[in-house]
């Protein structure tokens, strides 16, 4: 521990665990190793690279530079979003059916987000997993997740449904706050204030310069009330349950990817962001160190983020207005062959559903529902009866592929040509693009039955950066390199090996083996 942590730090994580342990009961636990798992949302591992190898997050850089954490890169699978990765690490779902963050769910037949309460717990309970089954049962907690996953608290977002059971278990959440806080409330107050002021000065001179306010009042919140209040909140209550013993943790630090979004991932407020949690998790650790039942420590990445630009700043109109209403276009017979499959032309069957065509904006990749039926649209059935959309979509220089099912499959559209996930590697795609990764996805599609009849993808327009459709400077869920090749870091003597990780699935499998058993 001692090349890793100042001597100042350990003696204030030993410190700060007497004095929680006066004050605060410890809890019944019968595993004999604890797991505290932190999920660093959004970063790219291009720049933790960067910070192992400049010390940009000293923490963080002297713990995998020390021999004591080894660190690799994981794939959890398409696509690279929260809700699909969340669902996989703890669940163990492999085919959870979640196609994005946002998405028009064709079963409640309207669009739902992740970031919406209600939503957030209808989602969780179509899920539909047996008790038991997740890495926080039998007594873990969790912090700002999406799905409370078993958990005996109930702070995420699927329980933020619920006003009178937050109310009923306000007290519990609050235990040992008090105790464990580190500096007084007036220095606090003051550092909140600063903060806030801040924020609002750089969010009235980036909307004023870019003339547009959508999403900076959201964002201002967010700035306050998740990346001050709410992530040093749930930082102290985890070093809170280190000390009581919790057998499972799992802590999602959301800050980097909150800004990511807004201003872009190596936005000079981004990184500040990367900064302020390598703090968190200097004492998060020294804690883990400290306490009576050590914690082993496990630090995850869900996906990456690349550059965002706008489509609607591109072209001065919509994605769903390019594609509904664009002038008249052809489809080419190159790909209404390759979707045909050798069928015959009038191999579909009569068209379906009469209500208006819904495009989800989901970031750097859109879906689009052509029909609000149960069941989506397949190759045969969009070239008879929607043949303009899917020549818009095709033709557009700033949608790099479009994936749709054929038959019991799906296929992609790239520069002209139709490529199944096996015939990838042969596709003229923009050398961002991550071909494992469209391979992945297209065998992936078949499974997500709540996805669009299309999923566009913007195209890799600048080193670093796609076109994205939602308006945000930052974006994730697409098929890119960075995007998707994710990160694990682990103790070098912890019982399990993290190496080698194919799905998010498999992360859970192997945890679930080493401290569930």
């Amino acid at each position: 521990m001692s090349n890793v942590l100042t001597s100042e730090l350990q003696a204030w994580a030993c410190a700060l665990s007497r004095r929680i342990s006066r004050k605060v009961p410890p809890v019944v636990c019968t595993q004999p190793r604890r797991l505290l798992v932190v999920h660093l949302d959004g970063v790219p591992k291009d720049l933790l690279d960067d910070a192992i190898q400049t010390r940009s997050m000293p923490f963080f850089s002297q713990l995998v530079r020390s021999g004591a954490y080894h660190f690799e890169e994981a794939f959890w699978g398409s696509p690279a979003s929260t809700p699909f990765f969340q669902a996989g690490f703890l669940y163990g779902l492999e085919h959870p059916n979640l196609p994005a963050y946002s998405w028009f769910d064709r079963e409640l037949g309207r669009k739902v987000q992740m970031n919406t309460p209600r939503d957030a717990l209808h989602i969780e309970q179509r899920l539909g997993q047996r008790e038991g089954t997740s890495l926080l049962a039998d007594g873990g907690h969790t912090y700002f997740s999406l799905f409370q996953a078993g958990a005996r608290n109930r702070l995420c977002m699927s329980t933020l449904a619920s006003l009178k059971i937050m109310a009923r278990s306000l007290s519990a959440e609050m235990e040992g706050l008090l105790v464990a806080r580190t500096v007084s409330p007036w220095a606090y107050l003051r550092s909140f204030g600063a903060d806030t002021w801040r924020a609002f000065h750089e969010i009235w001179r980036w909307a004023h310069a870019l003339g547009d306010w959508r999403h900076e009042r959201g964002f201002l919140l967010s700035r306050v009330m998740l990346q001050r209040l709410g992530w040093s909140f749930v930082h102290t209550k985890a070093l809170v349950d280190m000390v009581r013993g919790v057998p499972a943790i799992y802590l999602v630090f959301g800050n980097y990817d909150e800004v990511a979004h807004r201003r872009g991932p190596r936005s000079q407020q981004a990184i500040a962001e990367l900064h302020r949690v390598d703090a968190y998790l200097a004492e998060l650790y020294a804690m883990a160190r400290c306490v009576e039942h050590p914690y082993d420590i496990v630090f995850v990445t869900d996906h990456g983020h690349v550059g965002s630009l706008p489509f609607e700043r591109r072209q001065s109109q919509r994605l769903e207005e390019m594609l509904l209403r664009g002038p008249p276009t052809p489809l080419s017979a190159d790909i209404e062959r390759g979707l045909m499959d050798g069928r015959p032309a009038g191999a579909s069957r009569e068209p379906r559903g009469t209500d208006s065509p819904v495009v989800v904006e989901s970031g750097n990749f859109a879906h689009v529902y052509l029909t609000r039926e149960h069941t989506p649209l397949e190759a045969a059935e969009l070239v008879a009866h929607h043949r303009e959309v899917l020549a818009r979509a095709s033709r557009h220089p700033d949608i790099g592929l479009v994936a749709l099912r054929r038959g019991n499959s799906a296929v992609a559209l790239v520069k002209g040509g139709v490529y199944g996930p096996d015939e990838v590697a042969g596709a003229p795609l923009a050398e961002e693009f991550s071909k494992r990764a469209v391979a992945d996805f297209l065998r992936e599609l078949p499974h997500l039955r709540t996805a669009g009849d299309l999923v566009l993808f913007g195209d890799a327009v600048q080193p670093g950066a796609t076109v994205g459709f939602a308006w945000e400077f930052g974006s994730h869920g697409g098929l890119t390199k960075t995007e998707t090749r994710s990160t694990v870091c682990w103790p070098s003597n912890a019982p399990v090996d993290l190496s080698g990780l194919s799905h998010c699935v498999r992360l859970h499998q192997r945890l679930a083996e080493a401290y569930r058993a």
